[in-house]
């Protein structure tokens, strides 16, 4: 389990914005998916031992469970055909708005786009292709969709089996522009260590650069991906 950074990083400014600033997250992402009430699902409790925060990531698909009893079997079920426990994806938040089921994905800077050109997955890739071609037929799914970018090809593959079954889905990912400024407090004066920050238009270049090499774009899978959410965690200019 990640552990969340103090300061930095996009777990934190997510906890952040829900905690201190959710009324403004809110309005920022209803300029992109319309004007409604948000249902934010909570996390789970995890042993402290092991989780310094004392919990625990929203992981797979098993809060369908509570929230779509008659349709979780099936879809879990199949699910578990090509994605194995270990494999199981862990969500940054989840809400619900005016139907639909966002599945919120968090970064703070560009390099958490990539998850590195190794192939992913190892002696289960084949499986795991298979699952994105099962669930994306209409796409042009190759091995690349295991490299660079497994991770949004793994979300969309998810988000096509729930819409399959009924269940109105959509990633959501949210930028936070500024977002990765680490610092420690010495003597009673603050340090910056690590600098990541991106702006707006890093962040929409590296995105263009991801779509690209997925082969899709915002229009041919809007029914799975929603538009970018860009906030900025340095409102107050650093200085």
């Amino acid at each position: 389990m990640a552990q969340i950074a103090f300061g930095y990083g996009s777990e934190y400014q997510l906890l952040r914005y829900l905690g201190h600033h959710r009324q403004e997250l809110e309005e920022i992402i209803s300029k992109q998916i319309g004007e409604g009430k948000f249902e934010w699902e909570d996390f789970k409790y995890a042993n402290p031992k092991k989780a310094i925060s004392g919990d625990r990531e929203l992981t797979g698909l098993d809060f369908l469970e509570s929230k779509y009893p008659d349709k979780y079997k099936t879809v879990i079920n199949e699910y578990k055909k090509f994605i194995k426990k270990e494999e199981w994806q862990k969500w940054d938040a989840i809400f619900t708005h005016k139907g639909t089921l966002y599945l919120v994905e968090a970064k703070a800077h560009i390099r958490e786009l990539s998850s590195g050109a190794e192939c992913h997955g190892g002696t289960s890739s084949e499986r795991i292709l298979k699952y994105f071609k099962f669930e994306l037929p209409s796409l042009q799914v190759s091995e690349a969709w295991l490299r660079d970018y497994y991770q949004l090809a793994n979300r969309l593959a998810t988000s096509a089996l729930l819409n399959k079954y009924g269940i109105n889905t959509k990633i959501l990912y949210i930028y936070f522009v500024n977002g990765y400024r680490k610092r420690v407090i010495d003597n009673d004066k603050v340090f910056e260590t690590v600098n990541l920050n991106a702006s707006e238009e890093q962040f929409r270049d590296a995105i263009k650069i991801e779509m690209q090499t997925l082969g899709i774009t915002y229009e041919s899978v809007s029914d799975l991906l929603a538009p970018p959410v860009f906030v900025n965690a340095e409102p107050i200019p650093y200085k």
